[in-house]
């Protein structure tokens, strides 16, 4: 059995900004469409967007388990959608044009990998389970012939119990072989130049995180920025460059970092917590989860404050909390995901707060005024 504390991980209407906050910034009540209704048990974020197709993940129907993929054009209308035996509790891109989903399957209690790829309108699936003794949260790169994914609850045959866990893994196939460096929680990651860079968090519930690069042939560990109070979340690489992007949620920033000097580039400021951020052009946009709003910075202005901000116009009973977005870079479509898992035995669960949406033209073309 796994250890005590390890095994545990694996078990308004829009808010005005203050005119401080916004002061050099065009903000904007923004309509949006409905593309696809979320069950209002759905735990996960499931959702990205890649060169037209947006991938959108559900996981529950009737608060029941319900594992679907669905691909939509940019313009709202369902392509295709397919069944999968597992979770889809995390969705990245994985090659240009396919998507990979990790997650559990319930009936074996071992995890899986899928990736996805539209053909003539059609999604077509390969899923690899992982077998016992290797678990995923999420996948985070593939370099050497070899997949890297994250295992926050760590190596179950790893008996050390005064070090941070073994909680990272590779995979040819279905066999999981934990590396040797230690690391404690990773909560998101991703490979670049032959090394695997993670958001890394001391505790459930502790703010205090760092960015963390593993050399996963040397074993080499070296931490590039580290906080006590940031709680890092996310992870992507600046388009263009070898910075890496990450949300100190807690700060209410997002921060640009160094991959090579660990120096801090840029601080961005936003009105609230970003879950999701995305990239176009020379922009970043960010989802905010208290506002329901979209913060584009222009990375070209000195400013660390949003240029644009894009409110969702639907009342907070029918979509509450921008818990992911995900910006098509073909057509500057900008879509936005609220996801709260609401307990029918806990609570009274009667309002659809849980929907996809996308934002309209002309929140397109303000976008691809300002970045490109």
């Amino acid at each position: 059995m796994r250890k005590f504390g390890r095994s545990l991980i694996r078990f308004a209407f829009v808010i005005t900004s203050s005119a401080a906050y916004l002061s050099g910034t065009v903000a904007s009540a923004s309509t949006v469409e409905t593309i696809t209704m979320l069950d209002r048990g759905e735990p996960f974020a499931s959702m990205t967007a890649d060169n037209g197709t947006l991938w959108v993940a559900q996981n529950r129907r009737n608060f029941n388990p319900d594992y679907r993929l669905q691909a939509f054009s940019t313009d709202g209308r369902l392509v295709d959608e397919v069944r999968l035996n597992h979770t889809m509790w995390n969705m990245v891109q994985y090659s240009p044009g396919s998507v990979m989903m990790t997650g559990v399957n319930p009936r074996t209690n071992l995890t899986s990998y899928t990736v996805a790829r539209l053909e003539n309108g059609k999604i077509r699936l390969k899923t690899t389970e992982i077998a016992l003794g290797g678990f995923i949260n999420f996948w985070i790169a593939s370099f050497g012939g070899k997949h890297y994914f994250a295992d926050m609850g760590g190596n179950p045959n790893d008996d050390q119990l005064d070090v941070p866990a073994q909680t990272i893994f590779s995979a040819t196939v279905s066999n999981a072989r934990y590396l040797s460096t230690r690391l404690r929680m990773p909560l998101a990651g991703l490979g670049m130049n032959q090394k695997l860079y993670l958001v890394s968090h001391e505790a459930l519930g502790n703010p205090a995180s760092s960015l963390v690069e593993v050399d996963p042939t040397s074993m080499q560990k070296r931490v590039l920025t580290a906080s006590k109070s940031a709680a890092y979340a996310g992870l992507k690489i600046l388009p263009g460059t070898q910075d890496l992007v990450t949300s100190a949620l807690a700060e209410n920033k997002i921060i640009i970092v160094d991959s090579q000097s660990g120096q801090v580039r840029r601080e961005l400021q936003t009105k609230g917590y970003t879950r999701s951020f995305d990239f176009f052009g020379h922009c970043i946009l960010a989802g905010n989860d208290e506002t329901n709003s979209v913060e584009i910075f222009d990375l070209n202005s000195p400013s660390d404050r949003p240029t644009l901000t894009e409110e969702v116009d639907l009342p907070a009973d029918q979509f509450s909390g921008i818990k992911s977005i995900a910006v098509d870079q073909a057509t500057a479509t900008v879509f936005a995901r609220a996801a709260f898992a609401c307990n029918p035995m806990s609570q009274v669960c009667d309002k659809d707060f849980n929907r996809v949406v996308r934002f309209g033209a002309e929140v397109a073309d303000r976008l691809r005024a300002t970045c490109q």
